[in-house]
């Protein structure tokens, strides 16, 4: 999917009442499980991914490989 409106890693930003907040901002909160590497080989830079930032209001540039469609209770 290109849109993470229901995706069930999407955590939106609420107002203090609760709701959803109109900015449409959130974070996806998917982990990233990475394997570990062969003992000759090693980490250059960071090992903890950035961004994460989403938005309700628009669309990404690519297909999200970990996309996953909420329950509904």
């Amino acid at each position: 999917m290109k849109s993470c409106r229901d995706c069930k890693y999407a955590e939106w930003d609420r107002t203090s009442k609760g709701r959803l907040h109109p900015s449409g901002s959130g974070r996806c909160t998917f982990k990233v499980k990475v394997p570990p590497l062969p003992a000759s080989m090693y980490w250059i830079g960071t090992t903890k991914p950035a961004g994460g930032y989403i938005n309700r209001q628009g669309e990404l540039l690519e297909h999200c490989a970990y996309y996953a469609r909420q329950a509904q209770p």
